[in-house]
């Protein structure tokens, strides 16, 4: 097997660098530190010219969502399978692959060769069109991870998130939207976040779609309607139960594309990634990437 490993050094886990150094270093082995410089997707595309065909994403949400936006770069028939070992804070995605969060137990996957095919979703706007494979969160969810700063994702690891968000309950900022959710319409919803999810976590394993799957050609659609501040503690208390969609606040449904606007303006974190642009148009693209996964029937 020809693979290329990108590795993110700064990821909450990467003091165990060496432990994956000796879990994946062969002749066959290529690496390549991210970071700014690194054009993600011209190196996957030479790397699969020269031969390979296995990548490997070395580190957290971030370091997958950069390896899967350089991967739907190439076509479908010439792109590589991915693997994934987890090192970052929270590592979501690799939680919903059933991908453990032990170096060596992660890189054994990966030797062990069982892939499968899971979806990604693009995401359009005007001046915007990315991917993602997790979680695609709106509305005051951005304005928790605008408050993390370096020192608190360090000091609290994957609670972080839960540490953000005490600054911004006080203070929830309503959005309208109108969406077309294939053949639905929602006109002029009050809203305090949407999520588009095609795991199941977000944001340090909290579990916000329990019945999202990343290989049923198909994501979770979450809306969280506005309302006070009784409301917000009904759904803080019944997503720390596991019941976060029985929740009357929530509303939730499975989709193929959602056509998006909002006032004002929704702003999105994508698997870590804040955007400024508007997002107008989620469209699943099934089956899009072959990856190293733990146990494939939890998936569906």
């Amino acid at each position: 097997m020809k693979q290329l490993v990108f590795y993110n050094q700064g990821a909450g886990k990467a003091a165990q660098f060496e432990s994956l150094r000796e879990g994946l270093d062969t002749p066959e082995t290529t690496w390549v530190e991210l970071n700014r410089q690194v054009e993600v997707a011209t190196t996957i595309d030479q790397f699969v010219t020269a031969g390979g065909d296995t990548v490997i994403a070395a580190g957290g949400d971030g370091t997958v969502h950069a390896i899967v936006n350089g991967l739907m770069q190439i076509s479908l028939q010439q792109r590589p399978r991915m693997g994934i070992v987890p090192l970052g804070t929270a590592n979501d995605f690799a939680g919903t692959l059933q991908i453990p969060d032990d170096i060596n137990e992660a890189i054994g996957l990966i030797h062990a060769g069982i892939t499968t095919a899971i979806d990604v979703i693009h995401i359009r706007g005007e001046g915007l069109d990315r991917y993602f494979s997790n979680v695609a969160a709106g509305g005051n969810c951005v304005r928790v991870s605008e408050e993390l700063t370096d020192e608190i994702k360090s000091r609290w690891g994957a609670l972080c998130y839960l540490r953000g968000a005490v600054g911004v309950l006080a203070d929830m900022q309503s959005f309208r939207i109108t969406a077309e959710i294939d053949d639905q319409r929602i006109e002029n919803l009050d809203t305090w976040a949407v999520l588009i999810a095609n795991g199941k976590t977000n944001a340090g394993r909290i579990e916000v779609a329990p019945e999202a799957s990343p290989a049923d050609g198909l994501f979770d659609v979450i809306i969280i309607r506005d309302g006070n501040v009784l409301d917000m503690v009904d759904i803080v208390a019944k997503n720390l139960t596991g019941q976060f969609l029985a929740s009357e606040q929530v509303m939730s449904c499975k989709a193929k594309r959602i056509k998006l606007l909002s006032e004002p303006p929704m702003r999105f974190t994508l698997d870590g990634e804040l955007i400024d642009e508007q997002p107008i148009e989620f469209e699943v693209v099934p089956a899009a990437i072959r990856t190293y996964v733990g146990q494939v029937n939890a998936l569906n």
